[in-house]
C-alpha cells in the first residue's frame, strides 16, 4: 500500500518555502521536491492545500498539486502492479515538467504528466476554451479531509465519505457540470438531489446521508478558509413518509406453516423473521441478541439505532425460537440474504400484505415491529 503526503520543508520560515511530496511505499519513505513554494501562513497542512481565500494564486497551485498527486498515484499503481518498487530518481522524473515538443509523445515508462496549473490559468484568462477542464479543487480537498480523519472516524462513516465523493464525481460526469466550491449553491443542491433520486435511485435515508457528509466537509472547509462562511441549510433533505407494508395474522400463520424441511436456508430465514415479528426488533437488534438479554419471559436490551433500553414481553413462540437461537440451531445471516429468502418464502405462502400484522417500513432495511400482538 502506498500513500502520498504534501508538506512544507520549513513550516516556520516566513519566506516562501518548498513544498515536498513524501511517498510512503514498501516500508520506505521517499521525499520528492514538487518545484513549488508557498508561504507557511497560507499552507493548510491538515488539508494539504494552499489557502485560497484572499490568495488568488492558491487555486492554481492547488490544481498543480492535485495533478502531481494523480501522476504519482498512477505511476505507483503501474510500478507495484509490475512488481517494482520505484526509486527516488524515478519519482522525481514523474514530477519533472515535460518539454513542449515531447508532451504528446507516449512514454511507456511513466504516465504522461497533465499540466493542470497551465490549463486553469488559461481558463481563468479566457483563453483556449476547448481545453479539457482541470481536476476539481473540491475533490482534492475532500480526499485530504477524509485522510486526516482516518484515525477518528468509524469504518462505516469513512465508507459514507467515499460514497459521497463517488456520487459527486458521477454527477459531474453525467451532467458535464463542474463540481467545485464556487458551484455549490442551492440550485446545485436541488439538481444534485434530483440526480441522486433518479439515476442511482437512492432512498431518502441515503440521500440524507450523502448531504450530511457533504455538509460536514464544507463546515471543515470553512474553518480552513477554503470557502467563505455561509449557511448550509440548503443541503438538508426532508425524508418523505415511508409506505408501510404489512402482513395479516392469517398470512403470518401461513408463513409459520410453510413446509421447509428440505430447504434449511429458507427455514432459518423464516424463523429469524418470525422472531423479529414476535419481538418487534429491528434487524440490527436481532443480530445483536445475546443470552444475557433473555430474562425469563422478557427481553431487555439496548437498541443499536437509538441506544435506548427496551423491555420486550415474550410470547411462547418467541421463547421457543430464542431457545433454538442460543442453542446454535438458528444462524444469523446478512440482511440481503434474509430478504432474498423471505421473497421466495412469501411466494410459497402467497403473502401479499394486508392491514395488520408484521409491519416493515419501506427503507428500513429489514424486519421491524409486529403490529398485531396475536401474530
Amino acid at each position: 500500500m502506498a500513500s502520498i503526503t504534501f508538506f512544507l520543508k520549513e513550516p516556520r520560515q516566513l519566506a516562501p518555502t518548498p513544498i515536498i511530496a513524501r511517498v510512503s511505499v514498501a516500508g520506505s519513505r521517499i521525499k520528492v521536491y514538487t518545484g513549488f513554494r508557498v508561504e507557511a501562513r497560507r499552507w493548510l497542512q491538515s488539508a494539504q492545500l494552499v489557502q485560497t481565500r484572499g490568495n488568488a494564486p492558491g487555486g492554481v497551485l492547488n490544481a498543480a498539486l492535485a495533478a502531481q498527486r494523480t501522476r504519482l498515484e498512477t505511476y505507483l499503481i503501474e510500478a507495484l502492479a509490475a512488481g517494482r518498487v520505484p526509486t527516488p530518481e524515478q519519482l522525481r522524473q514523474v514530477l519533472e515538467p515535460v518539454p513542449a515538443a515531447a508532451q504528446h509523445e507516449p512514454n511507456p515508462t511513466k504516465p504522461e504528466p497533465v499540466p493542470a496549473e497551465l490549463e486553469l490559468a488559461a481558463s481563468e484568462a479566457g483563453e483556449d476554451s476547448d481545453a479539457e477542464p482541470v481536476a476539481s479543487n473540491l475533490f482534492a480537498a475532500y480526499e485530504a479531509w477524509d485522510r486526516v480523519q482516518a484515525d477518528r472516524l468509524s469504518p462505516r462513516t469513512r465508507q459514507s465519505n467515499a460514497t459521497t465523493l463517488r456520487h459527486l464525481r458521477a454527477y459531474g460526469q453525467a451532467t458535464g457540470e463542474r463540481v467545485d466550491f464556487a458551484t455549490l449553491t442551492p440550485a446545485f443542491a436541488a439538481r444534485f438531489t434530483a440526480y441522486l433520486l433518479a439515476t442511482p435511485k437512492l432512498t431518502d435515508n441515503s440521500v440524507a446521508k450523502v448531504l450530511t457528509r457533504l455538509k460536514a466537509f464544507l463546515r471543515d472547509a470553512q474553518l480552513q478558509g477554503l470557502v467563505p462562511p455561509q449557511e448550509l441549510k440548503y443541503l438538508n433533505w426532508k425524508r418523505r413518509e415511508p409506505g408501510i407494508m404489512t402482513l395479516t395474522t392469517e398470512e403470518v400463520a401461513r408463513l409459520e406453516a410453510v413446509p421447509l424441511v428440505d430447504q434449511p436456508g429458507q427455514c432459518n430465514a423464516r424463523d429469524l423473521f418470525l422472531l423479529a415479528c414476535y419481538t418487534g426488533l429491528r434487524y440490527s437488534d436481532l443480530v445483536a441478541l445475546r443470552p444475557e438479554h433473555w430474562q425469563g419471559n422478557l427481553l431487555r436490551l439496548r437498541t443499536q439505532k437509538t441506544r435506548e433500553t427496551v423491555t420486550v414481553p415474550l410470547r411462547p413462540g418467541a421463547q421457543a425460537l430464542l431457545e433454538r437461537l442460543f442453542a446454535g440451531e438458528l444462524e444469523f445471516i446478512s440482511n440481503q440474504k434474509l430478504n432474498a429468502h423471505l421473497k421466495r418464502i412469501g411466494r410459497k405462502a402467497a403473502c401479499t400484505g394486508g392491514s395488520s400484522g408484521c409491519a416493515t417500513p419501506a427503507g428500513s432495511g429489514g424486519p421491524s415491529a409486529c403490529a398485531n400482538t396475536n401474530c
